[in-house]
């Protein structure tokens, strides 16, 4: 796949100081529906939080989010790609390095951030399904295969229904089961 990492990159990235709290990062991430924040000081990225990093690092050490710092939970070193990177190659260094958010950087400078959500609908419009899966963690391959079925390259069934069938927080265009025949939920 040729494709670009910066053709398909969210741009409006939200960054944070490493001084911030985790409760005024968290107001942030809630305000835009965003799953992640770049910290950067003085302009330079030098880490990431994400949701799980709040969920590991502060709910589940029951720390207190308005005290604690993203100096003191972020992901560092931060692991990025340039906006050249292809696609595939962004999948295989989200494998690589079992994340499912990644920083796009060119020298000191944040250009946007690539989510594994981003990734799937192209992988699996291309037919790609010989990721290294292999030495991948559980998490990542149960990611992986949820969405793009290599045995029979089905979709399967949207995670957003609850009992009854109705939908819940459905994202539209924006959800990795979405594609071009539409939201996977409705077959």
């Amino acid at each position: 796949m040729t494709e670009k990492v910066e053709e398909i990159m969210v741009r409006d990235v939200k960054t944070a100081s490493p001084n911030e709290t985790v409760l005024k990062t968290a107001e942030i991430m809630n305000r835009y529906e965003i799953g992640c924040v770049v910290v950067a000081e003085n302009g330079v990225p030098v880490g990431i939080v994400t949701e799980r990093d709040i969920l590991k690092r502060v709910v589940a050490k029951r720390r207190d989010p308005a005290a604690t710092k993203l100096r003191e939970i972020m992901s560092k070193p931060l692991v990025a790609v340039t906006p050249e990177t292809t696609v595939t190659g962004a999948a295989r260094m989200m494998i690589k390095q079992n994340i499912k958010k990644l920083p796009v950087i060119t020298g000191d400078h944040l250009e946007g951030v690539l989510s594994l959500t981003d990734l799937i609908p192209l992988l699996k419009e291309h037919n790609i399904t010989d990721l290294p899966l292999k030495d991948a963690s559980d998490h990542l391959k149960r990611m992986f295969e949820g969405y793009i079925d290599p045995e029979t390259s089905l979709r399967k069934k949207c995670p957003m229904i609850i009992l009854g069938g109705a939908p819940i927080g459905c994202l539209g265009s924006k959800c990795m089961w979405y594609d071009s025949e539409g939201c996977a939920r409705a077959r």
